[in-house]
Order: structure tokens, then C-alpha cells, then sequence
């Protein structure tokens, strides 16, 4: 009797884990037999998304404002409102001031008298702030007569070189420089080297500028280039006139060989050329200042676009600046 009720019982355990295998399989297939039918459907869908998705991923950039964007390569050769010009190698030191005065500060002078002073060296000034009028490209900046620029870290110019800039004046002063570029300045007759841009008064009583001078009391020497054409020897006040000077020390002098050629142009037409002294620059005391020097009167005038190279251009180079600027003038 117990061995019967043992086998019933193990027939009644069979035939309950058949029921629920077969229920179990029977699942398995229903879910199997949906999910197939499901598969084109949502084939259908991803399909559908995909363009979707690729057209977000593509428009994504332009729509985030924050999104961080790789800086563009730098270019090897000058640009000039967005245009590449490529026959003008970019410059060593480049000022555009185009409501800043990046690479540059605001100096002042302690001791001024009447615009001049006896000698000393301009020096930061924190509490004036720089102005800015409208320029040759973008903002331009104006020195109202009552502080300068100092060009941050200038090294010394190579025997050949190259410098251009955008000047408007509204008055000038003789030997009060555009710009000058030098070292031991307050050291005459000893060390002090430098060039500079500025205006002269010919003891015929005739204005003549812009003239480009060069000092190098250790070699004891002193020149100038000057416009020779004669209704080129006086720019305009209140125009906005492209002054560049090119120094060639591959065309040393016959008589001097510590003096080269040198070529002065205005609005890219060359006015003037002659020879100049080399320069013998103290790396450790180099100036560059625009608008002010350790002595002279400072004056109101506008500069732009200030580049220097420490090499040689061609008057192709120096054309194709000059027209590019006009371009958007």
C-alpha cells in the first residue's frame, strides 16, 4: 500500500513538471513569435531616427554657444581683414588696437614741463585709460597728446628689417617720434641706439615728414631717409597716411661699411632712399614707444595696424599690404 502511494505520487510530480514545462515552452514561443513581430516595427523606427539623429549631430555645433571649438592653425603669412595674403610673411610684432592695447601699455611721463621733458623714461600709467577712434581695420588707437605706448618686449632688429604703420595727426612737432625703436636712450654719445619716425623743420623753413633717422652713438654716427619727391615731402594732417621703411643690409655702403641701404615709402610709392647707420642694440635695455619718447612733446595723432619684421620686404609685399587695407577703407 505505501509502495503504490509512493509510485502515485511520483506519476502525480511528472505529470505536474510536464504541465508546467510545457507551459513554460509554450510562453517562450508566444514571447518569441511578439518580439519577431515587433522587429520590423521598430526597424522602422531607428530607420525613421537615424536621418534625425545625424541632422541633430551635424547642426549641434552651430546651436551650442558654449561648445568648444579646436583654435584655427596659425598662419604662416600675413592677414589683413580676413584675407590671406600670400606673398607677405607674417610680422614679428604686430599691433592692431582694436579696443585693446594687447602686447602694448599706457605710459606717462614724471617731470613734464610744457610737453617736454629733460630726460627720463616713460612708465606705466594704470590710472589713464587708452582711446579709440576708427581705423584703418576695425578700432585704432588715439593718443590725445597727454601719454604714449610702450610696445611690450621688444627684442633687437635684425641687421635687415621691416616696419609699417597707419598714422592720422592732428599736430606735430619736430623730432617728437611716430615711433621709436632703441636701447640706452638716456646714454648719448656712449651706447644709445635707435631709429625713429618723426617730422623736421629744414633751416629753409620747410616742413619735411615723415623722416626716418637712425642713431648709433657707438659708431658715432647718425642719418636719415627723407622724401625727395617733391610734393611728396609733407603728408596731410587728419588723413591716414601707410609710412614703411625698408633696411637692406645686403647693400652695404661704398664708403661706410657700417651703413646700408635704406627705402622709405608713404602709401606704398617710395619717397625717399638712403643710407643708414647699422645698429649696435643692447638686448638688455631695448624701448619701443609710439607717441612719446624720454624728451620730445607729445602730440594727437591716430595709429593703426603696426607691424615689424626682422627681415626685408619688397615693394610687391609692401603694395599688397597697402591695398588690402584700402580694400575695406
Amino acid at each position: 500500500m505505501g509502495n503504490w502511494e509512493s509510485s502515485k505520487r511520483r506519476k502525480f510530480i511528472k505529470i505536474g513538471f510536464y504541465s508546467v514545462f510545457l507551459a513554460g515552452l509554450v510562453g517562450v514561443c508566444v514571447f518569441a513569435a511578439q518580439v519577431q513581430d515587433e522587429q520590423p516595427e521598430q526597424a522602422a523606427v531607428m530607420s525613421a531616427r537615424k536621418p534625425a539623429d545625424v541632422e541633430l549631430e551635424e547642426t549641434q555645433p552651430l546651436l551650442l554657444g558654449e561648445q568648444e571649438i579646436e583654435d584655427p592653425v596659425e598662419s604662416t603669412m600675413e592677414i589683413v581683414n580676413d584675407k590671406i595674403l600670400s606673398n607677405v610673411p607674417v610680422a614679428d610684432y604686430s599691433y592692431s588696437f582694436n579696443k585693446h592695447i594687447s602686447g602694448a601699455r599706457l605710459v606717462t611721463r614724471e617731470g613734464d614741463y610744457g610737453g617736454y621733458n629733460d630726460g627720463t623714461y616713460p612708465t606705466e600709467n594704470t590710472e589713464k585709460t587708452p582711446l579709440y577712434t576708427e581705423g584703418v581695420e576695425g578700432e585704432a588707437i588715439y593718443l590725445d597728446g597727454t601719454y604714449g605706448l610702450e610696445l611690450c618686449d621688444m627684442k633687437p632688429l635684425s641687421d635687415s628689417y621691416t616696419i609699417s604703420f597707419w598714422m592720422k595727426a592732428e599736430e606735430l612737432y619736430n623730432w617728437s617720434p611716430f615711433l621709436i625703436i632703441g636701447s640706452n636712450l638716456l646714454d648719448a654719445n656712449v651706447s644709445q641706439n635707435y631709429i625713429a619716425f618723426n617730422q623736421k623743420t629744414t633751416e629753409e623753413g620747410e616742413v619735411v615728414v615723415p623722416i626716418f633717422n637712425t642713431i648709433n652713438a657707438v659708431l658715432q654716427n647718425s642719418c636719415e631717409v627723407r622724401p625727395v619727391i617733391e610734393d611728396k615731402q609733407c603728408i596731410d594732417l587728419n588723413e591716414w597716411n601707410y609710412i614703411t621703411i625698408c633696411v637692406d643690409s645686403s647693400k652695404p655702403s661704398e664708403a661706410d661699411p657700417n651703413k646700408v641701404e635704406a627705402y622709405l615709402y608713404v602709401n606704398s610709392e617710395l619717397v625717399g632712399e638712403s643710407e643708414v647707420s647699422k645698429m649696435n642694440f643692447d638686448e638688455t635695455n631695448m624701448k619701443a614707444y609710439v607717441g612719446i619718447s624720454c624728451f620730445d612733446k607729445m602730440f594727437r595723432a591716430c595709429y593703426d595696424e603696426i607691424h615689424i619684421w626682422n627681415r626685408l620686404l619688397d615693394e610687391t609685399q609692401i603694395s599688397a599690404m597697402y591695398v588690402a587695407y584700402l580694400e575695406q577703407t
